[in-house]
């Protein structure tokens, strides 16, 4: 149902008013039937408002688009009171029609432009007639001005309510726009994905016909890593292009927390009518900018106030994300150089202090027997070649934070043959699914693993082949290591207390418990070995 104010609601109301003002002739003429009142005149009456109850739908539209029509309704309403008495007519309820009908539809100004259009034509019909109460004709002169302005002033007020209706109703679909938005900004994966969103809103909901967003690099202290998007469906256009922080529109902004205009072109590849930049700002750190360009329509306070509340919640976003991916980093540096600590101590220090303690002993038995410190010297050689591969394996493990699977394969190969010297060991791979879907811990748990096997094999089991099969699919990585060695059995090794012979074992257990996955190990004496471990594709602790 439309609202009360709404024009065709309105103009069905007019018109049983008009009609209703019929009564008071009809009743006239009914009393006195051959009095004074002629009754062509109320024919008249009647024939002019079923017309335009006919054609009301044509005569709404033409008297919204030519106002000046309402005067031939008001001079033959001037007519109808001439002919039946003048100031005492009956038709005077009827006169009030066309004056509310300005006031309703053309507010106060027109109400009162209307009524004194017919000041004249009432006192030309009050003239016209037998006799005149100028008393009479006053009240009625005053009561036109009364009851129009009245109409006129509470059509005003309608229009302001409906007014503030509709602002509100902006406001509040504005707020649910920013609400959906920022939901949706959180649960990005990843920057570039809240670039990608924040650009799709920027150039459907809000209408930018151009939209750029760069992001700040602390370490140059300038703008890069650039999306851009054209207009809505487009797709996203990167670019490596560098802004300087220093460039005095990106500094106004940035220190004023507010838009800013670009008047200037800035040395960007692109060129930006009727730009406006809009600083991303995580408290007061700088998080990047974004630069748009709005219709003329769009330009207005309210749509600055609510991109830049946009640009405030982005910011947020992207500032948090930063932060947990640098904090991320600093966790993953912190836990590899306190593994790199914990290993140098366990066997380079130790080592280290053997050898200077026999060298040592060694320097001051040699003036006295000589002969006596070889087998001191040779234990001492191999102390130190087992801590020159021991610091090699050291730096063969510091890892990458992301491989494929042919790096991933390569550095296995490379350890069984320059760590483990494996020459006469047959090491075969089979890496299905995408390896890259893998988190960079997820990758790094399972070459653990099979850094742990592989040592496991060549020590112990004197197999000839290995098998390294590595599956991903549905979210999960299933590692299967296979040997045709000589085998063992699994109860019994595993109920053994802790050692250097099956310590790689139990370690590979715990670590696959740590991880939420499973690990199986099937063998049997000269029967091989074959362990199975499944873990997630996402991991969210750091194997060590």
């Amino acid at each position: 149902m439309p609202p009360p104010n709404h024009p065709h609601q309105l103009f069905r109301l007019l018109l049983l008013y008009r009609w209703l003002g019929l009564v008071p002739p009809l009743i006239a003429l009914l009393v006195d039937p051959f009095g004074w009142l002629p009754l062509g005149v109320l024919l008249t009456a009647v024939l002019l408002t079923t017309l335009i109850t006919l054609f009301s739908t044509q005569l709404n539209q033409q008297w919204h688009k030519r106002p000046w029509l309402l005067l031939f309704d008001l001079l033959l309403i001037a007519i109808f009171l001439a002919s039946s008495g003048g100031w005492q007519s009956p038709y005077t309820l009827y006169a009030f029609s066309p004056l509310i009908a300005a006031g309703l539809f053309f507010q106060l100004r027109g109400a009162l432009l209307a009524t004194t259009a017919w000041l004249p034509l009432y006192l030309a019909a009050v003239i016209l007639a037998p006799s005149v109460n100028w008393l009479t004709t006053t009240i009625n002169l005053i009561g036109f001005y009364l009851l129009s302005g009245s109409f006129g002033y509470a059509a005003l007020l309608l229009t302001r309510l409906r007014h503030s209706d509709d602002a509100l109703a902006g406001s509040h679909r504005d707020l649910e726009l920013i609400h959906d938005l920022t939901a949706s900004l959180h649960t990005a994966a990843n920057v570039d994905e809240v670039q990608a969103q924040l650009l799709t809103a920027l150039t459907t909901q809000f209408g930018c016909e151009q939209a750029l967003l760069g992001l700040v690099d602390p370490e140059t202290e300038s703008i890069n890593s650039w999306l851009g998007q054209q207009q809505a469906g487009d797709d996203y256009l990167p670019h490596v292009a560098h802004l300087s922080l220093d460039e005095p529109t990106v500094m106004a902004a940035l220190q004023s927390e507010q838009p800013q205009r670009l008047t200037d072109p800035l040395p960007l590849p692109w060129h930006m009518e009727n730009g406006l930049l809009l600083p991303l700002l995580w408290g007061r750190q700088p998080v990047g900018i974004v630069l748009l360009t709005l219709p003329n329509e769009a330009d207005s306070p309210t749509r600055l106030h609510l991109l830049m509340a946009l640009a405030r919640q982005t910011a947020v976003v992207l500032g948090m994300m930063q932060t947990r991916l640098r904090r991320a980093k600093e966790t993953a540096v912190q836990a590899e150089r306190a593994r790199i600590a914990l290993d140098i101590h366990d066997t380079v220090s130790q080592s280290l202090f053997g050898i200077v303690f026999t060298l040592d002993g060694s320097l001051k038995l040699l003036d006295k027997n000589p002969q006596a410190i070889r087998s001191e010297l040779e234990w001492a050689l191999q102390m130190a070649e087992e801590v020159r591969q021991n610091i090699r394996q050291f730096i063969h493990d510091l890892w990458q934070e992301e491989i494929s699977a042919q790096a991933f394969e390569a550095d296995l190969r490379r350890y069984a043959a320059d760590i483990l010297q494996a020459n006469n060991l047959l090491v075969q791979f089979d890496i299905r699914g995408d390896f890259t879907a893998l988190s960079p811990r997820a990758q790094r748990s399972l070459y653990r693993i099979c850094q742990e096997s592989l040592t496991n094999i060549v020590h112990h089991a004197a197999a000839s082949e290995a098998r390294i099969c590595v599956d991903v699919e549905s979210g999960v990585a299933r590692l299967s290591v296979r040997d045709n060695g000589r085998g063992f059995e699994p109860d019994i090794a595993l109920a053994r207390d802790y050692g250097d012979e099956h310590f790689g074992l139990r370690g590979m257990m715990e670590r696959t418990r740590s991880l939420g996955g499973s690990c199986d190990i099937f063998s049997q004496p000269e029967a091989g070995t074959s362990i199975v471990i499944e873990i997630p594709a996402t991991q969210t602790s750091l194997l060590r």
